[in-house]
C-alpha cells in the first residue's frame, strides 16, 4: 500500500467515523481518537505513514500554540477578572495535588503520577465554550465565569509546556547547558525585537495575503526549529513566534488564516494518538482508567463545589461551573505525548489518558446537556456547599453595540454620526469602549427632510471599525478610535467578534459576497439585530434584502451622508429600518422596471 493511498483510507474512514458521533452530538475530537484506535487494532499499523503523521502531528501542535501566542494579550487576565483569576489559579493547585495522589494511589511512579495529576487538572475550552454557547449561557454567570476561568487554566497549562523541556533528562550535559543559556536569551529578545521592527515593515507585509501569510508560516516555523535546535522544543518556539506577532494590527487575520491548517494537523494528531492505544492489554489497567475517569467527571466538580463555595457563589452556579471541568483537554493529549518524546512516561500512560479522555469528554457532555435535570436532583445535597451569604451575581462581559466595515469613503460618513454619540465617561480599552476628545459639530448639516430629526440621539455604548487598510487603521488609531485590522471576507474572523450582541452592523464594502458572509454570520448569532449594507447593483440590493438585510446604501442613488443620517434618526429601532426598507425595494424594483440597472 502506497502513502498516498494510506493517508486516504485514514480520512476517510475519519470522517466516517466523525459522521457517526455528530449524529450523537459528540466531539469531534474523540472521533479522532477513536478512528485511530480502530484502525491501528484491526485494520493496518500505519506502516507506511507512521513517520509522515507524526510530522504533522508535531505541526497541528507548534501551529496550535502558534495561534495561542497570537492571541495572547498581556493584559488577558486583568480583561476576565479577579474571580476568575482566583477560581482558575484554586482549581489547577487541588486538581493537580488530588490527581496526584490518587494515581500514587493506584501504583503510579512519582514522575507519571505528577503528568497525571496535570493531565487530568486541564479541561477542554474549544469542547466547553461550544456546549456553554449552544446551550444559550454565554452571558450567564456560571458561562462568564467559565470562560474566565478555562482562559486561566489555558495559560497555566501553556506555563506547564512551556517549562517542560527544562526537565529533560540530559539537561545537565554541558552541551544542552550551552544550549538551555541561548534558549533563555532568546526567550524575551526574540518578541523585543518583533515588537520594535516588525510594525514598522508591516505596511509593506499586509500589501498582499498570501506573502502576509507565507511571512508568519516563515516566522512561526523559523522560531519553532530554532527553539527545538536550543533544546527547548517546538512548543515553546511556536508559542514565543506566536507572542512576537501578537502585537501586529494584523495579528487577528494571520491568526484566521493559520486556523485551517492547525485544523488539518491536530486532527492527525489526535488520530496518531488513538493508534497508541492497545486495547488488547486493556485489562491490565481497566480499574487505573476507570478511576482516573471518576475522579475527573465527580472528583472535579467537586473541587469546583467546594472553591465556589468559599467564595460564596450559590450552589446552582458552582455545580453548572464544576461541570464545565468533568473531561480533559486537547491539552492533556500534548502534555503526555511530550512527556514520552522526553523519555519520561511509558507508552501505556498515552494508552490510559486516551481512554479517560473517551470516556470523560462522551460522558460529560451528556452531564451538560442535562445539567438542569440532576441539579434539580441533587439541589437539597448541594446546597451544603452554599455559604449563608452568597455573593451578589451581577458582572457583565463587553460587548460592541455597533461594528463598522470599511471606514473608507462612505464610512466617514457614518463616523460623523457615531463619533460624537459615544458615551463620554468613556476611556480607550481592549472592549472596543473609548472617548473620542471629539466635541459636536454645532455646524452640521441639518437631517435630509425625508429622514427627518431626533431630539434623543444615538446613544452608543461601544464601538468597532473593521477595516483591511493599514495606512487608514493607523490614523483611526491615533483618533482614539477601536479599531481591528481583518478580512471580512473569512468566516474565523468574524466569528471571533463574537456579534451575539451587537445591535447594529454597518458593511460599507460594496462586494456581495462578502456581504452575504457578514449578514448571515450575524443573523445566526442575532436574528433580531440590524444589519446595512452596500451595494452598487440593484439586483445585488435585491438579493441583500431576500437574505433579511435591514436596509442597504446603494451610492449611485444615495449618498454616503444621507445614509448617516438615517442612522442617527433611527438608531437601534428595527420596525423604522423595515418600513424604509420596504419603500427600498419598491424604489429598486420601479427603477429595474425603467431599466436603470447598474453595471
Amino acid at each position: 500500500m502506497t502513502p498516498f493511498l494510506e493517508l486516504t483510507i485514514i480520512f476517510l474512514f475519519t470522517a466516517l467515523i466523525a459522521f457517526l458521533f455528530r449524529l450523537l452530538k459528540q466531539p469531534l475530537i474523540i472521533s479522532y481518537i477513536f478512528a485511530g484506535l480502530i484502525l491501528s487494532n484491526y485494520l493496518f499499523k500505519f506502516t507506511e505513514t507512521k513517520a509522515l503523521i507524526e510530522i504533522f502531528s508535531d505541526l497541528g501542535i507548534a501551529f496550535l500554540l502558534f495561534i495561542v501566542g497570537l492571541e495572547l494579550k498581556l493584559n488577558s487576565l486583568r480583561e476576565i477578572g479577579r474571580q476568575a483569576i482566583i477560581i482558575g489559579t484554586l482549581q489547577e493547585i487541588f486538581t493537580i495535588i488530588a490527581g496526584f495522589l490518587i494515581a500514587k494511589i493506584l501504583g503510579f511512579g512519582t514522575t507519571p503520577a505528577l503528568y497525571l495529576g496535570a493531565a487530568l487538572s486541564f479541561s477542554s475550552t474549544i469542547i466547553m465554550v461550544k456546549l456553554i454557547s449552544d446551550k444559550g449561557d454565554i452571558e450567564k454567570l456560571y458561562g462568564k465565569l467559565a470562560i474566565g476561568f478555562l482562559l486561566v487554566q489555558d495559560l497555566i497549562t501553556i506555563l506547564i509546556l512551556f517549562l517542560l523541556p527544562f526537565f529533560k533528562k540530559e539537561i545537565f550535559s554541558q552541551e544542552a547547558f550551552l544550549q538551555l543559556s541561548l534558549g533563555l536569551i532568546a526567550i524575551p529578545l526574540i518578541p523585543y525585537l518583533a515588537y520594535r521592527f516588525l510594525p514598522r515593515i508591516e505596511k509593506f507585509l499586509t500589501r498582499s495575503e498570501e506573502f502576509l501569510f507565507l511571512f508568519a508560516l516563515a516566522f512561526g516555523l523559523g522560531i519553532s526549529s530554532l527553539f527545538k535546535y536550543l533544546g527547548l522544543g517546538i512548543e515553546a518556539g511556536a508559542l514565543i513566534a506566536g507572542i512576537s506577532l501578537s502585537n501586529l494590527i494584523s495579528s487577528t487575520e494571520i491568526a484566521s488564516k493559520l486556523k485551517p491548517l492547525r485544523d488539518f494537523f491536530l486532527i492527525l494528531f489526535f488520530i496518531l494518538i488513538g493508534s497508541k492505544i492497545f486495547i488488547f492489554h486493556f485489562d491490565q489497567y481497566l480499574w487505573q482508567v476507570i478511576v482516573l475517569s471518576l475522579f475527573v467527571l465527580i472528583g472535579n466538580p467537586l473541587i469546583m463545589l467546594l472553591l465556589l463555595g468559599l467564595l460564596g457563589y450559590k450552589s446552582r452556579t458552582s455545580f453548572l461551573l464544576g461541570l464545565t471541568s468533568a473531561q480533559i483537554s486537547e491539552f492533556s493529549f500534548i502534555l503526555i505525548s511530550l512527556g514520552i518524546k522526553f523519555g519520561h512516561l511509558s507508552e501505556e500512560i498515552l494508552s490510559i489518558t486516551a481512554l479517560v479522555g473517551l470516556i470523560t469528554i462522551f460522558l460529560s457532555t451528556y452531564f451538560f446537556a442535562y445539567a438542569e435535570k440532576i441539579y434539580l436532583l441533587l439541589e437539597r445535597y448541594l446546597k451544603i456547599f452554599e455559604r449563608k451569604k452568597t455573593r451578589e451575581e451581577k458582572e457583565e462581559i463587553p460587548s460592541y453595540e455597533v461594528i463598522l466595515f470599511g471606514c473608507d469613503r462612505i464610512g466617514y460618513s457614518f463616523l460623523n454620526v457615531l463619533r460624537p454619540r459615544i458615551n463620554t465617561d468613556l476611556r480607550t480599552n481592549q472592549h472596543g469602549l473609548f472617548k473620542p476628545r471629539i466635541e459636536m459639530d454645532k455646524n452640521r448639516s441639518r437631517i435630509n427632510a425625508d429622514v427627518g430629526t431626533d431630539k434623543r440621539g444615538l446613544a452608543i455604548k461601544n464601538f468597532l471599525i473593521v477595516d483591511y487598510n493599514f495606512e487608514l487603521i493607523k490614523k483611526l488609531k491615533k483618533e482614539g478610535f477601536n479599531v481591528i485590522y481583518g478580512d471580512a471576507e473569512e468566516i474565523d474572523f468574524l466569528q471571533s467578534l463574537n456579534l451575539t450582541k451587537t445591535k447594529l452592523i454597518i458593511s460599507t464594502i460594496p462586494d456581495f459576497e462578502t456581504n452575504l458572509l457578514i449578514l448571515q454570520e450575524y443573523k445566526k448569532e442575532n436574528p433580531e439585530g440590524i444589519f446595512i449594507a452596500t451595494a452598487y447593483r440593484l439586483n445585488d440590493a435585491l438579493d441583500l434584502y431576500k437574505n433579511n438585510a435591514d436596509y442597504v446604501i446603494m451610492p449611485h442613488f444615495l449618498g454616503g451622508e444621507f445614509a448617516s443620517n438615517i442612522i442617527e434618526k433611527f438608531g437601534f429601532n428595527k420596525d423604522e429600518y423595515l418600513k424604509l426598507k420596504e419603500k427600498s425595494i419598491a424604489h429598486i424594483q420601479q427603477r429595474y422596471r425603467l431599466g436603470h440597472e447598474h453595471p
